[in-house]
């Protein structure tokens, strides 16, 4: 009897030292990260490269054009940024922003240029008949939206003071852009110049008030 009850002693202090190590494992497995939910992660960071470069990414019909994350916009403009960046960093830019991913021109902005870019700012396409933004954000408008935003962007580096009043100015999409100055104002094709000289590492930026359209 003695010896019965020991051995049962025993191998119930087994089995009870078996479900220990068995729970502590599962504990273990469940702390450990998932990395499926780390790729996720990273791909919603609009400031990673898969996202900053998604040109033709899916659900690009329904780009939101506020741009509200937090993590977008709302930083200073750097010369040491390239043009693409610095106009993603800028929360009155961010419709524009939205609108270059949209025509895939994302690595056009990111080549080495350099570029001169006019940049509408978010009042400027508010200001478009109704309807008419939400028409160029459609896929089957593609063509058109990068048209429209490749003559906003002149080859070569043009500072404020490059652009000098009367002077005619070939956009990569092969318009042309008149330049007319009033004192300290500077006007292309009617919008005028609202911050100038956003230096970028491979060109240059200025804010201007409405979105081009180029003359007749």
């Amino acid at each position: 009897m003695k010896i019965s009850y020991i051995l049962a002693f025993m191998l119930s202090i087994a089995l009870l030292s078996c479900g220990n190590e068995h729970t502590a494992n599962e504990t273990q497995e469940e702390s450990k990260p998932n990395p499926g939910a780390q790729v996720d992660a990273k791909m919603t960071n609009p400031n990673t490269s898969g996202r900053l470069s998604g040109e033709g990414e899916a659900g690009g019909e329904n780009v939101d054009l506020s741009m509200t994350d937090p993590s977008v916009g709302g930083n200073e403009m750097m010369p040491s940024q390239m043009i693409l960046e610095n106009i993603t960093s800028n929360q009155k830019l961010s419709t524009l922003a939205a609108a270059l991913r949209k025509a895939g021109m994302v690595n056009t902005l990111n080549d080495t240029g350099p570029y001169t870019v006019f940049a509408p700012q978010n009042k400027a396409f508010e200001a478009l008949p109704a309807t008419v933004l939400d028409e160029l954000m459609k896929t089957e408008n593609k063509q058109r939206l990068q048209s429209i935003l490749k003559n906003h962007v002149v080859t070569g580096k043009l500072t404020a003071a490059d652009l000098k009043d009367g002077a005619i100015l070939n956009t990569v999409g092969g318009e042309q852009l008149k330049v007319a100055k009033q004192g300290e104002k500077v006007m292309i094709n009617g919008a005028e110049v609202v911050r100038p000289d956003a230096l970028s590492e491979n060109g240059v930026i200025h804010v201007i008030d409405k979105v081009l359209v180029t003359e007749q």
